[in-house]
């Protein structure tokens, strides 16, 4: 209620609650003739070292992660009382792989299909809110770095994907991987820049038209490093050949020529150095 989550999306997401008590997730799963070994290797319970079982998720709310077919295949969850870790997952089991799970896919499938577009967040509050906000294009990669298999599934749907990150993230490493994801596509990784450090979900509660903006003002991940070097204004010997190291190894991955030569031409531009010398 706080997050400003309505009854709807609790229903629509199935947000839940997991009790504080140590056994009754497992009392209950094995009443329904689940054995302890099945409850465990699917992430359900912990055994610890002196031989005893207890349930992974207590006091927790709750959030069910599906894959496309809507399949519940992990959970996440949220400390309510204030202690850390904020968030933890379901482990790595037979069938989660939180490598390659995008949380609210089973959501967004349809509206990133329609939009032709898929927009990349960070964490299960802000695919939450913005789907209420009616922006259904929304996934997270629930806090870890974007993988070839996150791209790989959102590929099926659209070849166009945004990231949406605060400005210190956008600086780091998905400028170090966008290429990769781009030759998979065969098309821009954009950036959301958000302001202030916001995130998603409370640029969408304070001004829903803002986040459209945002996202009409995405860039290419490598224009937007451009954008970044270019705002340094290398002038000197030293300062075009740092700008060079940094920008020249991600215009060399690029599969697509077009696009090589585009960027090669731009840096050429940027440090007034002959592109021919850079190409070599």
């Amino acid at each position: 209620a706080k997050r400003g989550v309505n009854f709807q999306t609790v229903s629509d997401f199935q947000l839940g609650f997991a009790s504080s008590s140590w056994g009754t997730l497992m009392q209950y799963l094995e009443e329904k003739g689940i054995s302890e070994q099945e409850i465990i290797d699917a992430g359900l319970a912990i055994a610890s070292d002196d031989g005893k079982k207890h349930d992974r998720f207590r006091g927790k709310l709750m959030f069910p992660i599906r894959d496309e077919k809507r399949r519940v295949t992990g959970f996440g969850a949220r400390v309510l009382d204030g202690s850390l870790p904020k968030y933890i997952n379901s482990p790595q089991t037979a069938v989660f792989d939180k490598s390659g799970t995008l949380y609210g896919i089973d959501h967004a499938a349809q509206s990133i299909r329609k939009q032709d577009l898929a927009v990349i967040v960070e964490g299960y509050m802000d695919v939450i809110i913005t789907h209420q906000g009616g922006f259904a294009n929304v996934v997270a990669s629930m806090g870890t770095a974007i993988t070839e298999k996150h791209v790989n599934t959102l590929k099926r749907m659209t070849g166009n994907l945004a990231l949406a990150l605060d400005a210190d993230s956008a600086g780091g490493e998905a400028m170090l991987r966008c290429v990769a994801f781009e030759n998979i596509l065969d098309s821009e990784l954009k950036i959301i820049v958000l302001p202030d450090a916001k995130d998603p979900d409370e640029v969408v509660k304070e001004n829903p038209e803002e986040w459209k903006r945002l996202i009409d003002k995405a860039v290419p991940v490598l224009q937007y490093t451009f954008d970044i070097v270019a705002s340094t204004y290398p002038r000197t010997a030293l300062e075009k050949s740092a700008a060079a190291r940094r920008l020249l190894p991600l215009i060399g991955q690029i599969n697509n020529v077009v696009r090589r030569g585009h960027y090669l031409q731009k840096l050429a531009v940027l440090i007034k150095v002959d592109e021919r010398s850079l190409e070599a």
